[in-house]
């Protein structure tokens, strides 16, 4: 009597028990495996993407060397580091004169622009006839004026401060004409709409005859600060140079009996960071 009863049970709970793995299996453990599949998928999908992102193009998931990404990652950041110190140089490099930029800053008067304006080109037609420099007229009425095309009237002291650090140097460079000068500001100096648009150019157009040795040693003077210009044992020139750097560039001989006479075209131009 007691093996049949422990027969019957057998085959009852054994059923049952095989009933409730299925359940287990059917409610519990295959939701389970979907959930994580479904978590899987989004690693594998980045697994494949970081692969394909690597200058090989590897695909295959195995085989991703993680020592060269991370060495990678490194030279990345030493890099980031290199170019915030050339930007943090090249910042302080275009730098204006302590004067400048209080100009720049406080609010814009026109009479005090005017005065100052006649007063440097009194100053600099004094010295030309000291250094025994001509200057063509076109030179003075190529001074930039505050008209309707200049939007931001401050630029126009670092372009005043340009010109006289350019004039100065030119003379002190021995140059023997100057035939022409402009700053045409109009274009360049709309108002920054970002963060990417607070550079602006002071651009001079300036045209020049001098030995060819003499127009040398300006353009070699023009990117150099004054106690640069002292260092390379170049012509002096004024403490508050800024530094202008060439765009454009034509240098032609002049006559044929002055061979080592040039007459230069060149466009410089200074670079002004705008709050």
């Amino acid at each position: 009597m007691k093996f049949r009863f422990q027969e019957y049970r057998r085959r009852i709970i054994l059923p049952l028990a095989g009933l409730a793995l299925a359940a287990y299996y059917l409610l519990v453990f295959l939701p389970l495996g979907r959930r994580a599949e479904s978590l899987d998928s989004p690693l594998q999908k980045a697994w494949e993407k970081l692969g394909a992102s690597l200058e090989a193009g590897q695909t295959n998931v195995s085989a991703i060397d993680f020592l060269r990404i991370t060495n990678q990652i490194n030279e990345t950041r030493q890099a980031l580091g290199v170019l915030e110190t050339a930007k943090k140089q090249a910042t302080a490099r275009i730098q204006w004169d302590p004067s400048v930029r209080a100009r720049m800053n406080a609010p814009f008067q026109l009479v005090e622009y005017q005065n100052e304006l006649g007063k440097e080109i009194d100053d600099l037609s004094s010295l030309a006839k000291t250094q025994k420099v001509v200057i063509e007229p076109a030179v003075f009425a190529g001074f930039p004026e505050h008209t309707g095309e200049v939007r931001q009237p401050s630029l126009l002291w670092p372009a005043l401060a340009a010109i006289d650090g350019l004039l100065r140097t030119a003379f002190e460079c021995h140059v023997s004409t100057i035939h022409s000068l402009e700053a045409p500001l109009g274009l360049t100096n709309a108002p920054p709409t970002n963060a990417l648009e607070r550079l602006a150019e002071i651009p001079l157009e300036i045209e020049f005859t001098a030995s060819a040795t003499n127009a040398t040693r300006l353009l070699r003077c023009l990117p150099l600060r004054a106690e640069e210009i002292r260092a390379a044992g170049l012509p002096e020139a004024p403490p508050e140079k800024p530094v202008l750097f060439v765009d454009r560039l034509i240098v032609r001989k002049q006559a044929p009996d002055k061979p080592d006479e040039v007459r230069v075209s060149l466009r410089a131009v200074g670079f002004v960071m705008r709050d």
